[in-house]
């Protein structure tokens, strides 16, 4: 008898290491102290030069929300290898109690895990052969956290790292860390109560409605591999930076963010398919007809959509363009006969400006959208909170997980947006969940 194994690594630490780094973060100010033997070394801080000379040892204050390091090591007046790093500020407040939409049965475990993704942050540092992530304790059922590389599963691990050693110099990765936990006992039966009630769905598996119950959480940041050569060290490179840097273009590819615009931030949910059976139980069988249709920053197929743009000078500003598009209720899966059609309201989609300044601007934008035949229908709800400097960012936001989900940022110079990020249901039965006591997914994303 012969077995095969189709195996995930727990942990990729038998890569080559990444060069000895010692950072400390304490009461605002972080010492990098570089053990990779050298006679030059060069920090640079946010895309400006700091130091360049032959100590390894650097001190300094951290920004508002953090900052990115490129470090360059060395010999001979020869580059012998970049690092770069995230340092986030320990003295940041928990000031951002992310607006959402009350929900007085969110249950305790729903509620710290939001807590958990919201006040967490992923530690990174990189070189051309590998990428160390680290972060906070995250709460998970098993212990077991799992890595995610451009929303493709690369490995599991009970530690608090996880090392990457197969990876692209000059190439760009969205890393995640995905958790999940059990609701109370109290909270699986009274779900189970709701789902039963469900006929589509009770012929689910017991494993399956287990899946359903599932809070669950992400943490995600994403990584720029560095390049050993001195223009990359020198370039002002970052996610944001990037987007303003890139000439390509003039218009941006949201035809609707005007020239003096710095950044969009769009926000939309859509139905993958051509059709879903209406989730409403006492109805017959009928439809709603979908937006079948994959991920994607240009189309105009979407359920809603909320379009935050943001400047920092020009004038200093922060404000939000939000479009609902019509519901279809159909006879037939192929939506050939329309029984009903309307619009739902755009009351729902509300933006709260938390912070307007030159240097730091800071939102909130909470949805809350009903299916527009009846108040009888359940409300899709989202909020997402972001923070931004110049050359950083962390957005931070928790949803009902259906339908899809998808979040980008483009600048009117850029030839092209930049996903911070997506959600996919699993199936047509996800939609009868918005049905149920279900709790929503909590993540967070940082850009630097």
């Amino acid at each position: 008898m012969i077995f095969l194994y189709l195996s995930i690594p727990t942990n990729t630490s038998h890569a080559k290491g990444i060069s000895s780094l010692e950072k400390t973060v304490s009461n605002g100010q972080v010492t990098l102290k570089l053990n990779e033997p050298g006679d030059t070394y060069k920090f640079i801080k946010n895309g400006q030069l700091v130091y360049k000379g032959p100590s390894n040892t650097f001190k300094s204050d951290i920004s508002n929300i953090g900052d990115k390091y490129k470090i360059g090591i060395y010999q001979k007046n020869k580059l012998k290898k970049v690092i770069t790093l995230n340092v986030m500020n320990d003295k940041q407040e928990k000031k951002i109690q992310l607006a959402s939409v009350k929900n007085n049965e969110d249950s305790y475990a729903e509620k710290l895990m939001d807590d958990k993704i919201k006040n967490s942050h992923i530690n990174v540092e990189a070189t051309a052969d590998n990428v160390k992530l680290s972060w906070n304790h995250l709460p998970d059922e098993d212990g077991i956290f799992e890595i995610y590389r451009d929303y493709k599963k690369i490995g599991e691990t009970t530690n608090l790292s996880f090392i990457d050693g197969n990876v692209t110099s000059g190439k760009r990765y969205n890393y995640s860390i995905n958790v999940s936990v059990k609701p109370s006992k109290e909270q699986q039966k009274e779900f189970l109560k709701r789902i039963n009630k469900i006929k589509s769905v009770t012929t689910l598996s017991s494993k399956a409605k287990e899946e359903l119950m599932d809070i669950e959480g992400s943490l995600s940041t994403i990584v720029d591999i560095p390049k050993n050569e001195e223009g990359y060290l020198n370039s002002k490179k970052s996610v944001l930076n990037e987007l303003i840097a890139d000439k390509k273009s003039e218009i941006s590819t949201l035809a609707k963010l005007p020239k003096d615009n710095m950044y969009n931030f769009s926000y939309r949910t859509f139905i993958p398919f051509k059709s879903v059976a209406d989730p409403k139980p006492e109805f017959k069988k009928t439809f709603l007809k979908g937006d079948n249709r994959g991920f994607s920053a240009t189309s105009n197929k979407f359920r809603t959509e909320s379009s935050v743009n943001a400047q920092f000078t020009g004038p200093t500003n922060i404000n939000m363009f939000k479009t609902v598009s019509p519901s279809l209720r159909c006879k037939d899966a192929a939506c050939t006969k329309v029984l009903a059609k309307k619009t739902a309201s755009s009351s729902g989609i509300k933006l709260y400006i938390d912070s307007k300044q030159k240097s730091f601007l800071q939102w909130t934008v909470v949805h809350s959208v009903g299916i527009p035949f009846g108040s009888y229908y359940p409300k899709i709800d989202y909020s997402y909170n972001v923070g931004m400097t110049k050359g950083m960012a962390y957005i931070s936001g928790k949803h009902d997980k259906a339908p899809n989900h998808e979040f980008y940022i483009s600048t009117p110079k850029s030839s092209t947006s930049t996903t911070i990020y997506k959600y996919a249901v699993k199936s047509k039965n996800d939609f009868q969940e918005l049905w149920f006591l279900k709790a929503k997914k909590s993540w967070k994303v940082e850009l630097f």
